[in-house]
C-alpha cells in the first residue's frame, strides 16, 4: 500500500509538471504574437520553471522543466525558427542565460520551501511533545499515569499500545485482547533503571494500514512518550515515599507525644493514690470516719480517672492503626446514657445534673460499648470545665432519621484559640489540655471517630448564655441497611 501511494504521488508530479509547461508554452505563444520581444517570453518561461518547483516542492521537476522550456524557446523563439538550431550569439547568451537562473532559481525555491516544511513540522511536533509532557503533569497514582501514556499514544500516534511494568502480573492495557500481539517494544526507564517496556502494536486504528512502519516523526513521538512516562512514574514512586516517610515521622511524632502527656498526667493521681493510701495505711486508727471516707472517695476517683485514661488511650491505639471495629446491635437508648451515667456520677459532686430522655422506648443502632465511651469522655469534660454549683444537661431526642444527643454545661465555654482544632489529638490550651483540666487531648478527639464511624456527626458550640454544647448524631436507620446489603450480597 505504501508504494501505491508513493506511484500516486509520481504520477501526481509528473502531471502537475506537464501541465504548467503546457501552460507555460500557450502563455508564451500569446504574449509573442502581441508583438513582445523575446526577452519578456523568456520570463514567462522562468516562472513556469518557479511555479514547478513550488507546486511539486522538489527541485528536480524544476531543472526538468527549465531544460524543457530552452528547447521550446529554442525551437519557437529563435532563428531558424522550428529548429533547434541557433544562429545568433545573442540567442545563444540569452538561452544560457535563462537556462542557469531557471535552475539556480528552481533550486532555491525548492530550499526555501524545503526548510519552510521543515520549521512547519518541526513547530507541529514541538507542539505535540509539549502536549504530551503536559499531559503527564497533573496525572497522579500509577495506574493512571501509565493510562494516560496509553492514550497519548493512540492520540497522537495513531496506534494501540501495551504497558509492562517490573512487579506488576497484568500489563496495561485498553483492552485486553491487545495483551500478547506483536509490535514494537521500547524501554520505560527511570533513574533507578529499567521498569518496563511500552510495546506499540502493529495495527493502526485510525489509519487502518496494518504492519505499516514507522516514521521518524512517529519514533520521536513515542520516545517522548515512554520518557515522561518513567518520569512520571519516577516521580510518584518519589512522592510515595515521601508521603511513607511523613506518615512514619508524623506516627513518631504522636507516639513521643503520647508518651510525654501519659508520663505527665499519670504522675498527679499515682501521687494522690499514694498518699492517700500511705496516709490510710499509716494513720487509719487516729483519723476519724468522715477522713476515712474522704481518703477512700478521692482514691475511688482517682482510679476511675486512671480507667478513663487507659481506655482512650486503648481507644485512640485502635483508631491509628484502623482496628476500631465495630459491633452494632440494636440498643435502648435509655441503658446506653444510663450506663455512662453511672460511671461518672462519683465525680458530678455538687454540680447540678439534669438528663432529657425520649418518653417512648427508642432503640438506635450502635456499638453500645463505643457510645458509651462517647458520653463519658462528654460528661467527663463537661465536668473538668465547670466548678461547684454548675449545671449539665443530658438530652436525647430524635430528629427525623438521625438521634440527637447534647451534653451541655455551664462552664467556662470554648477557648477561642482552640475552637476550630477542638477535635483534633494533643490539643493544648494554656490553661490545660483541650478535653480537660487533667488529661492528654485524647477524649473528643476519640469522641469524632467512634461517632463518625456510625455514620453520624459531632460538633462543639456556645450555650447561650455561658458554657458550652456538644452535639452527636447517629442514624436511626444504619442497622436495617447494612442487614440490607448483607443479605443482597
Amino acid at each position: 500500500m505504501a508504494s501505491s501511494a508513493r506511484t500516486k504521488l509520481i504520477l501526481g508530479s509528473i502531471f502537475k509538471t506537464a501541465a504548467i509547461f503546457a501552460l507555460t508554452a500557450g502563455s508564451s505563444i500569446l504574449v509573442s504574437a502581441l508583438g513582445i520581444g523575446k526577452e519578456s517570453v523568456v520570463m514567462v518561461f522562468l516562472l513556469g520553471v518557479l511555479f514547478t518547483t513550488v507546486l511539486n516542492s522538489n527541485y528536480i521537476h524544476g531543472i526538468v522543466q527549465s531544460v524543457a522550456s530552452l528547447m521550446l524557446l529554442n525551437y519557437l523563439f529563435t532563428e531558424p525558427r522550428y529548429t533547434l538550431l541557433i544562429s545568433s550569439s545573442n540567442d545563444v547568451i540569452l538561452l544560457m542565460f535563462f537556462l542557469v537562473t531557471a535552475i539556480v532559481s528552481g533550486v532555491v525555491t525548492s530550499r526555501l520551501q524545503q526548510q519552510r516544511e521543515l520549521a512547519a513540522r518541526n513547530a507541529r511536533d514541538a507542539q505535540i511533545l509539549y502536549r504530551v509532557a503536559s499531559g503527564f503533569l497533573s496525572v497522579s497514582d500509577k495506574r493512571n499515569i501509565v493510562m494516560r501514556s496509553i492514550a497519548s499514544i493512540e492520540e497522537f500516534v495513531g496506534r494501540h499500545s501495551v504497558v509492562s511494568l517490573i512487579g506488576d502480573p497484568d500489563p496495561y492495557a485498553l483492552a485486553h485482547e491487545y495483551a500478547g500481539k506483536p509490535g514494537r517494544d521500547y524501554a520505560i526507564r527511570s533513574s533507578a533503571g529499567p521498569i518496563g517496556t511500552l510495546r506499540v502494536l502493529d495495527d493502526q486504528p485510525t489509519l487502518d494500514t496494518p504492519g505499516t512502519p514507522i516514521s521518524d516523526q512517529t519514533e520521536r513521538i513515542v520516545q517522548a512518550v515512554v520518557s515522561q512516562l518513567g518520569i512520571a512514574l519516577d516521580r510518584e514512586q518519589l512522592r510515595n515515599e515521601q508521603e511513607n516517610i511523613r506518615l512514619v515521622m508524623e506516627r513518631e511524632r504522636l507516639r513521643a507525644t503520647l508518651l510525654r502527656s501519659v508520663a505527665h498526667d499519670l504522675r498527679s493521681p499515682l501521687t494522690a493514690l499514694s498518699g492517700a493510701g500511705s496516709l490510710l495505711a499509716d494513720e487509719y486508727d487516729r483519723l476519724p470516719d468522715a477522713e476515712r471516707k474522704k481518703l477512700a472517695i478521692d482514691i475511688s476517683e482517682e482510679i476511675v480517672w486512671l480507667v478513663s485514661l487507659v481506655e482512650n488511650i486503648l481507644n485512640m491505639t485502635r483508631i491509628n492503626e484502623a482496628q476500631l471495629v465495630l459491633r452494632k446491635t440494636d440498643e435502648v437508648v435509655d441503658d446506653v446514657v444510663s450506663e455512662a451515667i453511672a460511671h461518672v456520677s462519683r465525680l458530678m459532686k455538687d454540680r447540678r445534673f439534669t438528663a432529657h430522655l425520649p418518653e417512648s422506648v427508642v432503640t438506635a443502632p450502635m456499638d453500645g460499648k463505643l457510645i458509651v465511651r462517647v458520653l463519658i469522655n462528654l460528661l467527663e469534660n463537661a465536668i473538668r470545665h465547670t466548678t461547684s454549683a454548675s449545671e449539665i444537661k443530658l438530652s436525647v431526642r430524635e430528629t427525623g432519621a438521625f438521634l440527637e444527643v447534647c451534653v451541655a454545661d455551664t462552664g467556662d465555654g470554648i477557648d477561642t484559640s482552640i475552637r476550630d482544632t477542638l477535635f483534633d489529638r494533643f490539643v493544648t490550651v494554656n490553661k490545660g489540655v483541650a478535653d480537660g483540666k487533667r488529661g492528654i487531648g485524647l477524649g473528643l478527639a476519640i469522641c469524632k471517630a467512634i461517632v463518625e464511624a456510625h455514620g453520624g456527626t459531632i460538633r462543639a458550640e456556645e450555650n447561650k448564655p455561658k458554657g458550652a454544647r456538644f452535639v452527636f448524631t447517629l442514624p436511626l436507620a444504619a442497622a436495617a441497611a447494612d442487614m440490607d446489603e448483607s443479605s443482597r450480597a
